[in-house]
C-alpha cells in the first residue's frame, strides 16, 4: 500500500532546544550533506571531516544543478563549504539559515531505480526554480519486513549565477512554497507536487495503489499521525532512553488504535506546529561554534574541478 510522508524544515546553524538556543554548538550544511548522502566531506569552516562513508541503507545520491550555475557546485563538498562561506558574509552568520531539507517517502510498489527515478523528478522541479538540489535515496534495512525507502532533498537558499551565490531568494518563501489561501487551507504547492509526480510514476509502472497529500483529518481518516523521529531522537532510543517525539509517537500509536477524539488530534498537531516553530529540527552537527571566531575567507572554487559522478550503491538487505 502507497503512502504519502512528506516535511519540509529549514536547516538553521543555531541548534535549539525547546525553542532556545544551545550555546556552543551549532548545525552544517557540510555535515548534513555528509549523512543524508553517506559520504566523507571535509568542513573547512569548523576544520572537521563528517565521515558517514560506512552509513547503511542510502542507495544513491548526487547533485542537479540549475540552469547558468558553475560546475563546481556540482561537487558535494565544495557546495555545501561555498554555501557556509556565503553566510559568514552576513551580519546574521551566527543565526544563519543554510538550506531547505525536504524528506519524502517513496512507494515501496516501484522497484529502486523507479523510485530514484521518482527521487530525481521531485528534485528537478525545485531546479527549475533556481535551486541546487542534492537527491538522496535511502532504503534502509527492512523493519519487521517492511521497506521504507525515501528521499532526502538538500535544497540551497540563495539566486546562483556563474560567480557563484547571490542574495537570498525570498519569493521561494511564498508561493508555490506556501499555502495557497491566507488560511492556511490550501495544501502547499510542494505537497501536491510531490503526490502527483509519485501518481504518475505509479500508474507507469502499471500499479493501482495511489498517494494523497490531504491530512487524515481533511481525508476523515479517524487516525493519528505518526511522528518522525529524526537521527538524534532515534539513537538516543536504541540506548534507552526516553524523548518527547518518542512519547508523542507512541500516544499517536496508542490513539490510532482506538477512535481518537478530535480533540486529542488538534493537540499533537498543534504540538507538532509548535515545536516546528519554535525550530525544534534535526542536528547535524555538534561543533563548537565561538561567539568571537574569525570569519574564514570566501569559499574559491578550484579552475581545474570536473563535477563529481552521481553515487550509487546496492541497497543492503
Amino acid at each position: 500500500m502507497a503512502i504519502y510522508h512528506a516535511s519540509m524544515k529549514i536547516l538553521g546553524r543555531q541548534v535549539k532546544q525547546g525553542g532556545k538556543v544551545v550555546k556552543g554548538r551549532c548545525n552544517s550544511a557540510v555535515a548534513a550533506s555528509a549523512y543524508q548522502g553517506a559520504l566523507k566531506l571535509r568542513d573547512e569552516r569548523n576544520e572537521r571531516t563528517h565521515d558517514y562513508g560506512r552509513k547503511g541503507g542510502v542507495v544513491f545520491t548526487t547533485i542537479l544543478l540549475p540552469e547558468g550555475a558553475p560546475e563546481w557546485m556540482a561537487n558535494h563538498e565544495r557546495l555545501w563549504n561555498a554555501v557556509e562561506f556565503k553566510e559568514d558574509e552576513s551580519n546574521r552568520h551566527e543565526s544563519a539559515q543554510l538550506a531547505r531539507h525536504l524528506e519524502f517517502a517513496l512507494p515501496v510498489e516501484l522497484t529502486a531505480r523507479e523510485n530514484r527515478a521518482l527521487a530525481l523528478r521531485v528534485g528537478g522541479e525545485f531546479v527549475k526554480r533556481g535551486m541546487v538540489a542534492q537527491v538522496s535515496v535511502h532504503e534502509p534495512e527492512a523493519d519487521n519486513g517492511r521497506r521504507n525507502p525515501h528521499a532526502h532533498l538538500l535544497l540551497t537558499m540563495r539566486d546562483v549565477s556563474a560567480e557563484g551565490f547571490g542574495k537570498k531568494n525570498r519569493e521561494w518563501n511564498g508561493g508555490w512554497m506556501a499555502s495557497g489561501v491566507p488560511d492556511g487551507g490550501a495544501l502547499k504547492g510542494w505537497r501536491t507536487m510531490i503526490a502527483e509526480h509519485t501518481n504518475e510514476a505509479l500508474e507507469q509502472a502499471g500499479h493501482d495503489a495511489r498517494v494523497d497529500a490531504r491530512s487524515y483529518k481533511d481525508l476523515g481518516i479517524d487516525q493519528v499521525p505518526t511522528v518522525h523521529q529524526g537521527k538524534e531522537a532515534t539513537a538516543l532510543q536504541r540506548k534507552g532512553e526516553r524523548t518527547r517525539r518518542g512519547d508523542k509517537q507512541k500516544v499517536a500509536q496508542a490513539l490510532s488504535g482506538s477512535l481518537a477524539s478530535s480533540a486529542a488530534q488538534r493537540s499533537l498537531e498543534g504540538e507538532a506546529s509548535a515545536n516546528q516553530e519554535h525550530g525544534r529540527s534535526e542536528v547535524y552537527d555538534e561543533t563548537r561554534h565561538h561567539r568571537n571566531a574569525p570569519v574564514p575567507a570566501p569559499w574559491v572554487a578550484d579552475r581545474d574541478f570536473r563535477p563529481q559522478k552521481e553515487v550509487e550503491r546496492e541497497p543492503e538487505r
